[in-house]
């Protein structure tokens, strides 16, 4: 199934890379205004980013997966398999899409080739088309590939697609699956129908970003937020213990 997980190992490909360039370019045509044109681009790049999605996962399984006809001695210029093609090799290997997610690429590839192969007709439903492959693709990389846009995407970038992709109901649902999945890798013998949380486990912040209780402290590299899904700087305040930018001080210790 769709949601089946990649190894826990990255294996970031260049095509893996290919397609987080797409997406970058995509989202800033996305994001900049509802024009003819930055909705045009936005559409061509941000297909094309699924489209490299797709295929990294099939690279995965065996690279020879991404070309068109496998028994031919692969070159520089071999062709490889296109969207449709690509999620009927998933669909071969018991790693198909759910049938949602098939509906959302298929209209936008419809889209893509009406721009490709005659003109862009502008249509007011472009913009909720792209927010449907937006939540496609942040689902996709995280619950599929099993990696962090957060590592190639800006913050800011990412939260401004979430937050335009996701209303806050979705983000809350989305926040609390990734922290249970967290907890679930971090302590394996945890069992939530017996326990809450962890009892290794201090709990969760306040976001300063997000504003979310989703901010952990003290398990990653860099404080976390699973709202904002990207390492925030943050700190706890001595004084109040509040949690804060870690750039702008929340108080002062009295003397």
């Amino acid at each position: 199934m769709e949601n089946c997980k990649g190894q826990a190992k990255s294996q970031r490909s260049e095509i893996y890379l290919n397609a987080i360039d797409s997406l970058q370019v995509g989202i800033d045509y996305f994001m900049r205004d509802s024009s003819y044109s930055s909705r045009k681009h936005a559409i061509m790049t941000v297909f094309h980013a699924i489209e490299l999605f797709l295929k990294e996962q099939l690279y995965r399984v065996n690279p020879l997966l991404i070309y068109r006809d496998i028994d031919k001695p692969v070159k520089d210029d071999s062709i490889t398999v296109g969207a449709k093609e690509a999620m009927n090799r998933l669909d071969n290997l018991g790693l198909g899409l759910f049938k949602q997610s098939r509906e959302v690429i298929e209209k936008m590839q419809g889209r893509r080739n009406r721009i490709e192969h005659h003109r862009y007709d502008h249509k007011e439903e472009d913009e909720q088309t792209l927010s449907e492959s937006l939540a496609f693709i942040l689902f996709f990389v995280d619950e599929v590939l099993n990696e962090r846009l957060a590592d190639d995407l800006t913050p800011e970038r990412l939260r401004a697609i979430q937050d335009h992709v996701y209303d806050r109901r979705d983000l809350y649902w989305i926040a609390s699956h990734r922290l249970e999945r967290w907890m679930h890798q971090r302590w394996p013998q945890w069992r939530e129908e017996e326990v809450d949380t962890p009892d290794e486990f201090r709990g969760t912040l306040d976001c300063p970003i997000c504003r979310q209780e989703f901010l952990v402290i003290g398990y990653h590299e860099k404080p976390f937020c699973f709202c904002c899904n990207t390492d925030i700087n943050a700190a706890e305040c001595d004084c109040c213990g509040r949690t804060h930018l870690a750039d702008n001080p929340c108080c002062e210790h009295d003397e």
